[in-house]
């Protein structure tokens, strides 16, 4: 706030300190924009704190054709695995499976985009799709391959699972284990280039017009 004082100027206001927001900030504090980011509460307090924590390649959209989708999902999904490493890491995600040729029509159907309708996926379709999956990380290969088991493989290793179940097939995307301090490594690693990036939790934008805002700090009650 005493920085704010005495050089009140920003090129850029960015409202939100989720892991967007910080992001954002981040991104333009490093190229050297004089930036500031102000969040009502304290970071990675909402949406960012309640997300599921995975880190996918939008597996499930290939089944649409999205094959430009899963790619870059993929490649800033294997971005974080070798950047965040200390907080994300591979996950092991096992399908089971009871049908052989089931889906495949209903699969060709939605891949021409005729149908959103879901369908339950057979042995062969699931085999396609995790075949295409690997095709599009062959280069980085950070994660292993996918594994098919057929049932008494599946029941050995999960004995409580259905025991009408066919085969099962096992993947890996990520997960995420502290999304919080990833957002707070992000805020520093803006923090720490220099005077021009400065970041305001619990504090709220009042009133904004084409060159000026009033910022409210919620803890002092003070307004400027």
């Amino acid at each position: 706030m005493d920085g704010l004082r005495r050089s009140p100027n920003v090129d850029v206001c960015v409202l939100g300190g989720g892991i967007n927001g910080l992001s954002v900030f981040r991104e333009l504090a490093l190229q050297g924009v004089n930036v500031l980011l102000v969040e009502k509460g304290d970071y990675c307090s909402g949406a960012s704190a309640a997300l599921s924590r995975m880190v996918h390649g939008g597996l499930r959209y290939l089944e649409n054709g999205e094959f430009g989708l899963v790619q870059e999902s993929l490649v800033e999904r294997d971005r974080l695995l070798r950047n965040a490493p200390h907080y994300v890491a591979p996950l092991p995600t096992t399908v089971p499976i009871f049908d052989i040729f089931s889906g495949l029509a209903n699969g060709i159907v939605r891949f021409l985009g005729l149908t959103r309708r879901p369908s339950r996926r057979g042995a062969v379709a699931i085999k396609v799709g995790l075949g295409i999956y690997d095709f599009l990380t062959r280069k980085r290969a950070l994660m292993p391959r996918h594994q098919c088991r057929g049932r008494k493989a599946t029941l050995e290793k999960w004995p409580a699972l259905n025991p009408a179940i066919r085969s099962s097939a096992t993947y890996y995307d990520a997960w995420v284990s502290h999304p919080e301090r990833l957002g707070i490594e992000l805020l520093r690693d803006g923090l720490s280039a220099g005077p021009n990036a400065q970041a305001l939790n619990y504090a709220t934008i009042e009133r904004a017009g084409a060159r000026e805002f009033l910022l409210h700090d919620c803890l002092s009650g003070e307004t400027f």
